[in-house]
């Protein structure tokens, strides 16, 4: 029977530079990576009362009792490793509720710790506000603001700054490659405006030949006509506005990985697909919502059958979003694992890779190059 504790916690993610890149090299090598950093961090985390949660290919979560032990611990981290070759870290820190279920963690505290880190500098730590609020009495530590991003799948205000102390490197904004939610472009209307003006004008030379008024509104008519094309053939694979809404919210709902708000995602794709079912991008959600359900319990398979039946039908149709077509993917690789067919989940990780090279996909990838590693190494 599972047991679902919920505690304030300093939260600390890490994960290592450029591990996706060497692990497609040299696997072993990666794999033996992985081992230095768990013989080097656990000592250290232990020392500062700190609890070794979870370990996602070269990723780690960890929690902590104090502001101060998460904040000493990731700097000692940092000068423990920095002689050592490829085990470069960036480490991202939070304070907030962490969820525990059995052996498992979730909850959007711990989401945030992880969209936190890569605002770090390599061998580097950043830290959210409140993490430096809560040490700004303490003149050892001193932070640098970066940015209040929005960060994607997080519904909190953010601040995000980097520990410049204790001979660590400052986070260089312009380099920081952290999953947003992208801000508003207009390259489409500015697309439609300067190609109806190239067809537009291609007109007017016809005109003064022909000096008549009705070619010119002929003309006009014409242009138009394609503009408009033009705006459907762009429009054919978007969603209205308030569709898209409802897409974001139930991304961000599905982020936070909670029972309750899995129930909302599903009744909300669920409708949306009754609505219209020819959109691959509510098949993605509702496969990955129903995956998500099956993890909370993992006794009915139903779940499970849901979420790949919902997969498939996502991957096979053509009006779907690519970042979606990817997850789809990825939690087909997700399925397979949970059936304990390596060979499967590898096949559908790597064509999630393909389609679009999203960090929680090549997280996944490295935490299957290394359960195929380890078994390698267990059949030698």
């Amino acid at each position: 029977m599972s047991s679902l504790k919920r505690r304030l916690a300093a939260i600390v993610f890490t994960d290592i530079v450029g591990f996706t890149n060497l692990s497609s090299k040299d696997e072993e090598g990666a794999y033996k990576l992985i081992l230095k950093q768990r013989e080097i961090l656990k000592p250290i985390v232990l020392k500062h009362e700190g609890q070794w949660l979870k370990e996602e290919g070269d990723a780690l979560l960890l929690s902590f009792p104090s502001t101060k032990e998460a904040v000493n611990c990731s700097i000692q981290i940092q000068e423990a490793v920095k002689d050592v070759d490829n085990l470069n870290l960036r480490i991202g820190i939070h304070q907030g509720d962490v969820i525990q279920e059995d052996k498992d963690v979730f909850g959007d505290d711990v989401n945030i710790a992880s969209r936190i880190e890569p605002f770090a500098a390599p061998g580097g730590i950043a830290v959210s506000q409140k993490i430096q609020q809560d040490l700004s009495s303490s003149p050892e530590f001193e932070f640098k603001f970066i940015d209040k991003p929005k960060l994607k799948g997080v519904q909190q205000e953010i601040s995000v700054f980097c520990l410049i102390s204790h001979g660590l490197p400052e986070s260089k904004k312009s380099d920081v490659q952290a999953k947003v939610e992208p801000k508003k472009k207009y390259y489409k209307e500015i697309l439609i405006s300067t190609l109806f003006g190239i067809i537009l004008f291609s007109y007017i030379p016809q005109f003064f030949k022909s000096n008549n008024t009705n070619f010119l509104q002929s003309s006009l008519s014409q242009a138009m006509k394609k503009k408009n094309a033009l705006i459907s053939e762009l429009n054919s694979t978007k969603h209205e506005k308030d569709i898209l809404l409802e897409l974001n919210k139930a991304d961000s709902l599905l982020a936070l990985n909670t029972p309750e708000h899995n129930n909302e995602v599903i009744t909300t794709i669920e409708m949306l697909i009754a609505i219209d079912n020819t959109q691959g991008d509510y098949y993605s959600i509702l496969g990955q919502a129903f995956y998500q359900r099956w993890r909370f319990k993992q006794e009915s398979k139903d779940f499970l059958n849901k979420s790949s039946e919902n997969m498939n039908i996502a991957i096979k149709m053509k009006n779907i979003n690519i970042d979606y077509l990817a997850f789809a993917y990825m939690t087909n690789s997700d399925i397979w694992l949970s059936k304990d067919n390596l060979s499967k989940a590898s096949e559908n990780i790597r064509k999630a890779l393909q389609v679009k090279r999203l960090r929680p996909i090549t997280e996944r990838f490295k935490k299957i190059t290394l359960m195929k590693l380890q078994k390698m190494e267990f059949k030698k």
